[in-house]
């Protein structure tokens, strides 16, 4: 069974964070506000929730992430 790239959640999380070090490089997150700090904080409440929740880790899979 070939698997859709596009469906893949960590091909997407590749993508943002491919996209952050980009806005990040230009400057754009202190235009609106943003520090790395509040960003940083921001992105491990989200992880922890998601990883709290079974999310990120399904156990039940072993083929898939």
């Amino acid at each position: 069974m070939k698997q859709n790239r596009f469906k893949s959640w960590a091909m997407w999380a590749g993508i943002a964070g491919a996209v952050w070090l980009i806005l990040s490089a230009l400057g754009v997150p202190e235009k609106i506000g943003l520090t790395n700090d509040t960003f940083n904080t921001i992105v491990s409440a989200v992880g922890t929730i998601l990883t709290l929740l079974g999310i990120m880790n399904n156990p039940t899979d072993s083929k898939n992430i």
